[in-house]
């Protein structure tokens, strides 16, 4: 009868040392998107799911794609963090529509969202 227990305490003591962590927190690490390139300092905000780009105003990134807000003409986007911008805002990450609400256009036509 004690070889029995041992039996099953020997094979339910390697199952004890294993253990499953889920991170709640989204806060301490960025999400499995395409990290930005190294020219720039970003920090991974949770709460509009993107990147924020350090010492750039209105600049985030996503998944290979630069976002930067103009308060008088919208959104723009490139795939460079200094240029090449492009009006309008390329699926805009649905964070980004929270933080500036919905855009109101003095332009006619073109980009948006």
């Amino acid at each position: 009868m004690k070889r029995r227990y041992l039996l099953y305490l020997g094979l339910l003591l390697p199952l004890a040392a294993c253990t499953l962590h889920v991170d709640g927190d989204r806060g301490y690490a960025p999400p499995p998107h395409y990290a930005p390139p190294p020219q720039v300092e970003w920090r991974w905000d949770p709460d509009l799911d993107v990147y924020v780009v350090l010492g750039w105003p209105h600049l985030y990134y996503r998944d290979r794609v630069y976002y930067r807000w103009r308060d008088h003409d919208g959104w723009y986007w490139s795939d460079r963090h200094d240029g090449g911008w492009s009006r309008g805002s390329k699926q805009l990450p649905p964070g980004l529509s929270k933080k500036y609400g919905k855009q109101r256009r003095s332009y006619g036509g073109g980009g948006g969202y």
